[in-house]
């Protein structure tokens, strides 16, 4: 008799991994879970049963299937502050709103950014180099948001607007700390944070109507002509702002701050680097030139792979697939940790090391590591955090070599985003 029509093998139980530690050493669990399991299993996260998913063949196998499969699985929190930003939508509405939202953040769009982006990041480390900083992170959200806000909305820093958008923004990046679920109305965070909204749209409304006027090297006018006849089902461009806002700031500060630590660690890659950097100076077309600054992009993307700044990414299945051999039901809860994929020791060898060298030209591909997510759900601002991050970088280089005056940071928060709990200080030294 013909197998033709025979029944698929039935999929695989889900082994269970326990939870323990996962609050201190989340990588640590993570790992253990997929060394014991494979590419997935379960456990809980945040006191929800969860379908973990790592490994580099688990991370391609799951954004090859995702499309149809997957949602985004926001909480009630980032629903309410966010609206119908890009990350909330789903469906055609999703589809419409990134055909929208690309243009502007593409790497075409990239080299116009160059110019103002250098005027926003040479005071700051021109302050490093004369000062040094008490507190690394808080200096590179500072400078990042700054970025984000003369990129996306053309709000030069000596602007009277961008004082105002500093604070409120600051309001509303607080609210995302607040409860997720309904103890959230309790929390002052959540209604500052919605008072917040408020006004990020009204600002948003004037600039927009003033996107013609705006400087040079913003993405406005091309994304209000974008949404000039958007459907309702794309969300409105205020939202899509303030997601792309947040985004900016938090995950590109994140990547920064472990970029300058790393180059403080390793002396001899930030030597290499700082040669290559000064070559901005003369050249700042570099930065979004494919084959330039090989050496700092190695860098950059060492550092993807080794602090991917978002530790877990939600999804809820939609329907019924199979993945790994196992079958995910409807209404499952399913998570990827990038680091799950980019610590594989099958794909790069001695995963703890940071070793740069593993993305020079010729070696592994830096556009496949998933810090950025992948599949239907990939993050679209890529490009423009990797050039801020580039930019932040050369500039740094240019004016001296990273040190930590009281070394690595020793605690380490990982979400919302990969960051030191406690102030780092920071400083320049000269090179000769």
């Amino acid at each position: 008799m013909s197998d033709q029509h025979a029944a698929p093998p039935p999929a695989a139980v889900l082994p269970r991994h326990p939870a323990d530690g996962f609050t201190a050493d989340p990588l640590g669990v993570l790992e253990d879970g997929h060394r014991q399991h494979g590419p997935v299993f379960r456990m809980a996260v945040d006191g929800e049963e969860t379908v973990l998913v790592g490994t580099w063949a688990g991370l391609g196998e799951l954004f090859a299937v995702e499309r149809g499969r997957l949602e985004v699985l926001n909480t009630p929190l980032v629903h309410d502050l966010f609206g119908r930003a890009l990350f909330n939508l789903t469906a055609d509405g999703h589809g419409e709103a990134r055909r929208r939202l690309r243009p502007a953040l593409s790497g075409r769009a990239l080299p116009r950014y160059v110019p103002p982006l250098l005027e926003v990041i040479g005071p700051a480390t021109d302050w490093w180099a004369l000062h040094g900083t008490a507190d690394l992170h808080g200096q590179v959200r500072e400078l990042t948001g700054a970025m984000s806000a003369r990129v996306l909305l053309g709000i030069d820093p000596d602007e009277v607007d961008a004082a105002q958008f500093a604070a409120v923004f600051e309001e509303f990046v607080a609210a995302t700390g607040a409860p997720p679920g309904r103890a959230r109305y309790a929390d002052r965070r959540y209604w500052a944070g919605r008072s917040a909204r408020r006004e990020l749209h009204a600002l948003f409304a004037r600039r927009a109507s003033q996107a013609g006027d705006a400087p040079g090297g913003s993405a406005l006018a091309g994304l209000v002509e974008a949404f000039a006849d958007a459907p309702d089902e794309a969300g409105p461009l205020s939202d899509h702002l303030l997601a792309l806002l947040v985004a900016a700031q938090e995950t590109t500060a994140s990547l920064l701050t472990w970029c300058l630590v790393e180059l403080a660690v390793n002396r001899e890659h930030a030597e290499r680097a700082a040669a290559e950097a000064r070559t901005v100076a003369a050249d700042p077309d570099l930065l979004v030139a494919r084959d330039g600054l090989p050496t700092v992009r190695s860098v950059l993307a060492e550092c993807l792979r080794l602090h991917a700044p978002n530790l877990l990414s939600m999804r809820e299945a939609v329907c019924p697939f199979t993945l790994a051999g196992h079958r995910i039901e409807a209404g499952t809860r399913v998570a990827y940790s990038p680091s799950a994929g980019h610590f594989d020791p099958e794909t790069f060898p001695r995963p703890r090391q940071f070793r740069p060298g593993r993305f020079l030209p010729g070696q592994a591909n830096a556009s496949r590591l998933w810090a950025f997510g992948g599949g239907a759900h990939a993050c679209l601002g890529r490009p423009l955090a990797e050039l801020m991050a580039l930019a932040v970088m050369a500039c740094t280089l240019q004016r001296g070599l990273p040190r930590l005056p009281a070394g690595p940071p020793a605690r380490i928060s990982f979400r919302p985003a990969k960051a030191p709990i406690d102030p780092l200080p920071f400083a320049l030294e000269f090179a000769s």
